[in-house]
């Protein structure tokens, strides 16, 4: 048998799918780089202005967290984790964006940054990819 939806029901279909498809966030940011050069990874949020501090990490592929750069908004200094595969190749800017050098296939993970307020954390997800030259 042939199903006959009507037109309102299909119009009512594709309004949903557009509207999931097509909603801000839902979409993956992926920052491309090449083996050996320099990732960097834009945090992608407005700094609130109650902002108490930044941080990165990564997730396994078990979804757990590792993280790895924290830099508070009163103090200038940057802390990285200890996390050998990153020793001396993480740089943290002020406006939150992580550099990453040297960049390694083993590089290719979900990175989040995360901004965090006293009532909230604001998160924005990057996807990394690094090619061969």
């Amino acid at each position: 048998m042939e199903s006959k939806a009507g037109p309102s029901c299909r119009l009512v279909f594709c309004l949903l799918i557009s509207a999931a498809v097509l909603r801000p966030g839902l979409g993956w940011y992926t920052v491309n780089s090449a083996y050996g050069d320099t990732i960097i990874m834009p945090c992608r949020l407005d700094v609130p202005q109650n902002l108490m501090f930044g941080k990165w990490k990564y997730e396994k592929p078990d979804g757990s967290p590792v993280f790895i750069a924290f830099r508070s908004s009163t103090k200038k200094s940057v802390q990285y984790d200890d996390v050998p595969e990153y020793k001396d190749r993480l740089s943290l800017s002020e406006n939150y964006t992580l550099s990453i050098s040297n960049a390694r296939i083993s590089d290719e993970k979900r990175f989040v940054c995360m901004l965090v307020t006293e009532d909230n954390v604001f998160e924005a997800p990057t996807i990394v990819k690094v090619f061969s030259k």
